[in-house]
């Protein structure tokens, strides 16, 4: 559309010139009039359009995928540039050529001074300003190719009511009790942006609402027995005590028929739009609330994340002001952990009242900072950010904090009544502490103060033990994935390798996820813009087609599955006892 628009500025503008006397190049009828050689108006100007409008859209879709978001600039400077670039090839090759067809002549001898001489200086100018116009138009109208308004909604009826291709999938063979939890995840995010304007539900851009079926199906065909699966919080918690569950309503039998356990995330990085963001304090009750109605609705599904990544969450939203909140100080994002913290604890403490037996997996970004020199402050950012990284953690499972930090946090707006709250709270039996890891985890603040990402210098296996050593609860790999597909199943294997590495060293480990089961939009800039890309970091790309990852994933899980280790796992064993 915004292609066909930009193409048709261009004609409205020629047009309004040309029938005000002004002479200048008259695109439509230089190509409608070869339809239409001596064809009144009304006939050559539809044709001369039609294939105008359809340039443009093929230009357009060329921008979309080779061109956009590739430069920093404001979206209309990035169409004005491309339009202006590509009047080159029209100048000095297309629009001449046109002008050749016209030519009454059975044979035309032209040389390459006379080929490009046939257009005027005024003409070539008169191109360029046509094609900045279609290109400033389609810059000004393609800015956000993914995401919505938070004033609209998407449409799921028909996505809800959309019949399966084919056969119904098959069921995976019956799980072991206590086998080990071969993980993945759809990626369910939906923070929004500009200051809550724009959402970016990464369900609606990966096109999950349209091929939930087929996503669980191909989850089942690797072998994964466990799907981390986030309902859209902003579509079912549509108000106070006010639940949507036209989507999770067929979506959850699917699970069931399948034989997949699902893993619930409660709340992904986003709230409801009737809640504003996480520095609103009735959010903890209101997610209270949401997961009671959730737990009586469903009451057969038993493992749940609370609160995805409350660090990760609080950090971007209120310290690095890119999602939701968008903020930039210290008390911002003490508050957004606060209400995280207590609402992960009021979801564990109402789920157990309707199932004693739920098991709560909370995952966090397995996070850790290096100092780059003996350099008394970098060092103290450095310790600071290595306690930090705990913070939600240790509110959630009573640990208490440090002196430095329970200073820094009643400092930054932490009540000392709410913190003898959260000490006083009893951490559930069926616990698992999940250590989320990608190549960025691992920091070094620079001689600047910054953090910067420095790849995998320790791993998995190293963080994850100092997460352990603090809370001394069953681990689980819960998230990992590399940009780079090709890269993929060597990556996988490191991971798997970390897992046994640590297993092996005493510590009960209980699962493993590669996230996610299809690509996922614009996190190589952490969801902060609209962009549109894809990265190719799934067991399956947005066509649904399997990469390397996905084969080796299920190549792993077939290798592996027969072990005594995961088909009677000793951790899963005491966890679930």
């Amino acid at each position: 559309m915004a292609g066909a628009a930009g193409a048709l500025a261009w004609e409205l503008a020629a047009r309004t010139l040309i029938l005000l006397g002004v002479p200048v190049v008259d695109m439509v009828k230089t190509i409608g009039t070869l339809a239409a050689p001596a064809g009144p108006a009304w006939l050559w100007w539809p044709a001369g359009l039609a294939v105008h409008l359809t340039v443009g859209v093929i230009g357009a879709i060329f921008y979309a995928y080779f061109v956009w978001a590739r430069l920093t600039w404001k979206p209309v400077f990035q169409g004005l540039t491309f339009g202006v670039v590509a009047a080159l090839p029209v100048i000095f090759a297309v629009y001449p050529l046109l002008l050749v067809m016209h030519s009454t002549a059975t044979v035309v001898h032209m040389n390459l001074m006379s080929y490009t001489d046939m257009i005027s200086g005024a003409q070539r100018v008169e191109l360029v300003l046509g094609h900045a116009i279609y290109g400033a138009v389609l810059g000004a109208l393609y800015t956000r190719p993914v995401g919505r308004s938070t004033r609209t909604l998407p449409d799921l009826d028909a996505d809800i009511n959309r019949r399966p291709r084919g056969p119904p999938a098959p069921a995976l063979p019956p799980v072991p009790a206590n086998g080990f939890m071969f993980a993945s995840g759809i990626e369910c995010s939906y923070p929004t942006l500009e200051n809550g304007r724009w959402r970016l539900d990464q369900m609606e851009a990966t096109g999950h609402y349209r091929n939930w079926r087929e996503d669980l199906a191909l989850t089942v065909e690797t072998g994964v027995t466990f799907l981390r699966y986030g309902p859209p919080l902003h579509l079912v918690c549509i108000g106070p005590g006010q639940y949507d569950w036209s989507f999770m309503d067929v979506v959850m039998p699917e699970f069931q028929r399948l034989g997949l356990t699902p893993i619930i995330d409660l709340c992904h990085f986003g709230v409801s739009d009737w809640l504003g963001d996480f520095q609103n304090p009735e959010f903890p009750t209101a997610m209270r609330d949401y997961s009671r109605a959730f737990g009586e609705r469903y009451p057969w599904v038993r493992y749940y994340t609370p609160i995805n990544e409350m660090y990760v969450c609080a950090k971007l939203s209120a310290l690095e002001g890119l999602w939701n909140e968008q903020r930039r100080d210290e008390r911002s994002f003490m508050t957004a952990v606060r209400h995280m913290a207590r609402a992960n604890v009021l979801i564990m403490q109402t789920l157990l009242e309707l199932r004693p037996d739920a098991v709560f997996i909370n995952s966090e970004s397995g996070e850790c900072y290096q100092a780059c020199c003996p350099d008394p402050e970098i060092a103290r950012r450095a310790e600071f950010e290595n306690e930090r990284r705990f913070l939600a953690l240790d509110l959630i499972y009573a640990h208490p904090l440090t002196d430095f930090m329970k200073k820094h946090a009643y400092e930054n707006g932490l009540p000392p009544e709410e913190y003898d709250w959260f000490m006083a709270q009893k951490t559930p039996r069926r616990a698992v502490l999940g250590v989320d890891y990608y190549l960025w985890n691992e920091k070094l603040i620079n001689s600047r103060g910054d953090a910067e990402a420095l790849g995998e210098l320790f791993g998995w296996f190293v963080i994850a033990q100092q997460y352990y050593e603090r809370y001394r609860l069953p681990l689980m790999h819960t998230e990992t994935n590399i940009m780079d597909a090709r890269k993929g199943p060597h990556w996988l294997w490191r991971q798997w390798h970390n897992v046994k590495l640590i297993q092996k060293a005493g510590v009960p480990v209980v699962g493993f996820t590669w996230y996610s089961v299809t690509d996922q939009v614009d996190w190589d800039i952490a969801q902060s813009r609209p962009l549109g890309t894809i990265n190719p970091v799934g067991l399956f790309d947005l066509n649904r087609d399997p990469r390397p990852v996905g084969q080796a994933y299920k190549h792993l899980i077939r290798t592996f599955k027969e072990d005594p280790w995961i088909k009677d796992c000793p951790s899963i064993k005491a966890l679930l006892a």
